[in-house]
């Protein structure tokens, strides 16, 4: 197992990427702490088919008091955070240059500033344990710049742009990459509607879009010892959808 005895703490893991992440991790081994901010009943759930290797905690990442908590909590439990994934993000609508002030504030909050709060916090304990591995969910509208989400592609190129700062300040005890999707089966994704996923579909070269075990897969690489020699990297994961 490829986290056999690690303690990955997964932000936003009570569905789509997160959860799926957090069944693969469990799956290789590793103990999970499950961030929601409020499908309490989804995360409960999914810590309950986890076992006993698995903690719910409820956390709007945003917030640095709530962050403090979350990281108390998984400590307390765990002792250790071994591996963070900073999966939390949302797309507010309307998201293009129009958008108000608080919109933006908003959007810019849960896709960026949560990362840095995060990194911030969990750091300090992962140099105190000799390493860690931290990946960082961006998007290819982060590197692309998308207009009619403008906000949250602002933010995920932010994200790109932390990432790379991180792994140069945390070296050489702390890896810290990114993986950057386009368009993945989840709620998120399905919120804009059928006829912009048919013409996802369309523009991508693989024609379709991605599966979240896909996702997982590429963050578990990441987080394990696979990429060993990797830091600061972004990993595209879009079926050449940034190749256009």
């Amino acid at each position: 197992m490829k986290l056999k005895n690690k303690v990955a703490l997964i932000t936003g893991a009570s569905r789509g990427i997160g959860k799926t992440t957090a069944l693969l991790f469990a799956q290789e081994g590793a103990k999970v702490i499950i961030n929601y901010k409020s499908s309490k009943e989804k995360a409960e759930a999914l810590a309950k088919k986890i076992g006993k290797m698995a903690l719910a905690v409820q956390a709007d990442v945003s917030q640095e008091k709530d962050v403090e908590r979350l990281i108390k909590e998984a400590v307390d439990r765990f002792e250790k955070i071994d591996i963070l994934i900073n999966n939390a993000g949302e797309i507010i609508r309307p998201g293009d240059w129009r958008g108000n002030e608080k919109t933006w504030q908003k959007t810019v909050d849960i896709n960026l500033t949560s990362i840095w709060l995060m990194i911030r916090q969990v750091a300090p304990i992962m140099q105190k344990q000799n390493g860690g591995n931290i990946v960082n969910l961006t998007s290819t509208v982060g590197i692309l710049g998308v207009a009619p989400v403008l906000a949250y592609s602002a933010a995920k190129g932010g994200v790109i742009s932390l990432t790379k700062a991180f792994a140069k300040e945390l070296a050489p005890s702390i890896r810290v990459n990114a993986v950057a999707p386009s368009n993945v089966k989840t709620d998120m994704t399905r919120g804009a509607g059928q006829e912009l996923i048919d013409r996802f579909k369309r523009i991508t070269p693989l024609q379709r879009i991605a599966e979240p075990e896909e996702l997982a897969k590429a963050i578990l690489f990441l987080a394990s010892e696979d990429s060993s020699y990797v830091t600061g990297h972004v990993l595209v994961v879009d079926g050449g959808y940034s190749l256009k």
